[in-house]
């Protein structure tokens, strides 16, 4: 039998027409062993050749079976050998494949077979084959080869995904896409690119370009082909183009067109672009509704004169107004490039901290916004305060801030204000505090430590109710109603102290402005009534007070009239006893006895003469001439003020006229003017100047020196105290003058006021009736 192959014999019958090296490569074939084993090995993945005539036999190279992981050598050559490693559902389509190439030998035998890789895998085979058939084309043997295309089939489903993850992500993002040939104007659009401007792509058809110019305006396709332009001729990297389309139901959509180029002709020409289009009708709505915010709040800014600021905590990047930089004293130019160095930069170094601080606690959430005051460098060389605040506008999808705006706000003068006020508070003599609107102690005077028993401790900064952990409800309540503006009097409230005490206290709550119509916080401000609610207690006392004064007094006439004349008496024996025994005159004990008579003279004078004055009455005032008065007494003292260097000045108006008793004005006079002399100054030029004004019923006269002074701090409770001296360097000094001078003014209905630095001087205020 002769056995040809089919195509064997095309090629006999065109055999004029090969070329002469093909005729000759199959020659070799046939006659040489060793040129078809380097063909089978090095350009195919596996032959096998099969007897038809006897179908379990069927030969296969070392290569079938290295293809599939095995060792040929422990392979037979029979036909379940390779059937075993066949996917079941391909051995139908091989059976298939095999009968209809069978039946007719125009049918080609090339599929796609999947094999089992003895490691387990998957192996992909082209597997072509052709039968070698008699002369009456009956099949009798097959002759197969195996091409490996595992990778490419790897690449396919790779591929496969990928494009279905894009669809996907187009799907999900809502994008309406386009493919456009440049050259031809063939355009594909997919449905979302119609339903963007309410239609179907049926509605569309026939899709071109004009789908596309038919919805927008002449302005943007003028526009988007200067775009297309630049990325076609390779200046930008794609197209990027917004423009508007005309919807379905009548109105403009604003889109986000993007695109690029993907394939490119032989000439460099643009081919294939792929692109989508994005609806971006709400954010041009958005950006309208924020340009519109933005210009709004360019015209408070400038009409509350706040500089503003931008940044962006992650990458640095800060953006500050040209008032940022007026409030230090510079321009923008002065100070660029601008960086959140720039703030470092002018900041105290001792507030950069404390706003570090303020700035986590409102990144952590803490606070509802970024708030400090912070010291700033101008450009004077001073400082200034500065109020900034901020708030984040903008977060990554970690809760990390990406832009913080914020603005800064001078209040150099509030708090200098606010510096004055906390002073003048701590200095109060009454108990009062201020706190801000978180209720922290901003300052405190010291009555206010005395009454509610806290002295010692540091309250500044901390809160209100952290110090008095006992606060009630309406207090709570009343405090909140303060912080809205209202002022809130309580008259009386029962507080028990840390002592184990208590007192009657009436207080007041009143806001405090920061700005016109802005509440800073709130001052409170406490009075001890803890005396009135004992007013009956009190007053019983005041009734038996009065009559003990009246007996004290009779008891004083008494006293005085007896004291007087014994100690008179007594005097008057030791003189006779020394005018009869002359030579003890010098005898220790006798002199220590005549300086105790005249000391008891003294005082009995003194207490004789307090009597006196606290036994005047109203009716022995008279209207005296006021600078009259004071020039007589001047004119008595003169020689000691010329001899001790004094000048007195008398700037008492004319006709300036008083209620007094004269013996007492002139008293009063002398001792003022005389201690004046006295206490007067060895280190400058000293004076004594006279003065009255009128305040309400009383003529106050006004005597100021340049002297000694006083320390008030320690002396002002016995100032006027009896036998009280507070210059000890200052000979006979006896302490009694001032004593006698208050009850005098008093006794005239008047009273006094001082005030004294220590080596400045001092002022004594006479108050006095005037006619």
């Amino acid at each position: 039998m002769t056995m040809k192959l089919t195509r064997v014999k095309d090629i006999a019958q065109d055999s004029n027409r090969d070329h002469y090296l093909k005729e000759e490569l199959y020659g070799l074939i046939k006659t040489d062993s060793y040129i078809f084993d380097f063909i089978q090995e090095a350009a195919l993945d596996g032959i096998w050749f099969w007897d038809l005539l006897d179908p379990d036999n069927v030969w296969m190279n070392p290569r079938y079976w290295t293809l599939f992981g095995y060792d040929p050598a422990t392979k037979p050559h029979k036909t379940d050998a390779w059937q075993e490693i066949v996917f079941k559902e391909d051995l139908k389509n091989v059976y298939a494949n095999f009968t209809a190439h069978a039946e007719d030998p125009s049918v080609p035998y090339d599929q796609i077979v999947r094999f089992k890789h003895k490691l387990g895998h998957t192996v992909w085979v082209r597997c072509r084959g052709v039968m070698l058939r008699d002369d009456q084309g009956k099949p009798v043997k097959m002759l197969g080869a195996h091409t490996d295309i595992t990778n490419i089939k790897e690449k396919e489903e790779e591929l496969r995904l990928q494009s279905a993850f894009f669809e996907h992500i187009i799907d999900g993002t809502g994008l309406g896409t386009w493919k456009w040939n440049v050259k031809t104007g063939e355009t594909i659009l997919n449905e979302r690119w119609a339903e963007m401007i309410g239609y179907t792509l049926e509605e569309l058809e026939p899709i071109s370009l004009g789908t596309w110019l038919a919805h927008s305006t002449k302005e943007d396709q003028d526009r988007s082909n200067e775009l297309l332009k630049e990325h076609f001729e390779k200046r930008t990297p794609y197209y990027e183009c917004e423009f508007k389309m005309k919807h379905k139901n009548g109105e403009w959509i604003w889109v986000l067109d993007r695109g690029k180029v993907v394939s490119w002709d032989e000439e460099g020409n643009p081919e294939w672009m792929l692109g989508a289009h994005t609806d971006i009708t709400e954010i041009k709505k958005k950006e309208e509704e924020l340009r519109i915010q933005s210009a709004i709040f360019e015209h408070i800014i400038d009409g509350t004169d706040l500089g503003t600021w931008q940044w962006n905590p992650e990458t640095g990047e800060t953006i500050f107004n040209e008032r940022w930089a007026e409030i230090i004293g510079y321009t923008l130019d002065e100070i660029g490039p601008i960086s959140i160095d720039t703030w470092v930069k002018y900041t105290h170094p001792d507030d950069i901290q404390k706003s570090n601080t303020c700035l986590e606690e409102y990144f952590k959430g803490n606070t509802p916004i970024y708030e400090c005051e912070v010291r700033m460098k101008h450009k004077n060389g001073g400082y200034v305060w500065i109020l900034t605040k901020g708030k984040v506008v903008s977060w990554h999808e970690k809760r990390k801030p990406e832009w913080v705006f914020g603005s800064h706000q001078d209040i150099t003068r509030k708090k200098q204000d606010f510096e004055r006020n906390r002073l003048f508070i701590e200095q109060a003599p009454s108990a009062i505090a201020m706190f801000d609107k978180k209720m922290n102690y901003l300052a405190a005077s010291q009555k206010w430590f005395q009454i509610y028993d806290i002295e010692g401790e540091d309250i500044i900064g901390k809160s209100y109710y952290n110090i008095f952990s006992k606060v009630s409800k309406i207090r709570k309540m009343n405090i909140a109603k303060c912080l809205k503006g209202m002022v809130i009097k309580n008259y009386e409230e029962k507080i028990h102290r840390k002592k184990g005490d208590f007192v009657w206290l009436s207080w007041e709550l009143r806001p405090w402005y920061s700005d016109e119509n802005e509440i800073g916080g709130i001052i409170i401000h406490v009075s001890d009534i803890t005396r009135i609610k004992k007013e009956e207690e009190l007053k019983s006392l005041l009734r038996v007070a009065e009559d003990q004064n009246r007996r004290l007094k009779n008891f004083a006439h008494i006293v005085s009239h007896n004291l007087k004349s014994h100690s008179g008496n007594f005097e008057m024996l030791l003189d006779l006893f020394l005018q009869e025994n002359p030579e003890i005159r010098d005898n220790e004990i006798i002199r220590l006895f005549k300086t105790a008579s005249l000391n008891l003279s003294d005082t009995i004078a003194h207490l004789n003469e307090v009597v006196l004055i606290n036994t005047s009455l109203d009716k022995s005032l008279v209207p005296i001439d006021l600078k009259e008065a004071i020039d007589e007494v001047i004119r008595g003292v003169s020689a000691i003020a010329i001899e001790s260097e004094v000048a007195i000045n008398n700037q008492v108006n004319d006709n300036v006229r008083v209620m007094a008793v004269p013996a007492y004005l002139d008293s009063i006079l002398l001792n003022f003017i005389t201690n004046g002399i006295k206490y007067r100054s060895l280190e400058r030029e000293s004076y004594l100047t006279l003065s009255a004004v009128k305040e309400d019923k009383y003529m106050v006269l006004s005597i100021e020196d340049n002297g000694l002074g006083i320390d008030l701090r320690k002396h002002r409770s016995k100032l006027f105290g009896m036998y009280k001296t507070f210059h000890t360097e200052i000979k006979n000094a006896r302490g009694i003058g001032l004593f006698i001078t208050k009850n005098q003014v008093e006794a005239i209905g008047g009273k006094i006021e001082v005030s004294s630095e220590v080596d400045r001087g001092t002022t004594f205020k006479i108050y006095m009736r005037y006619e």
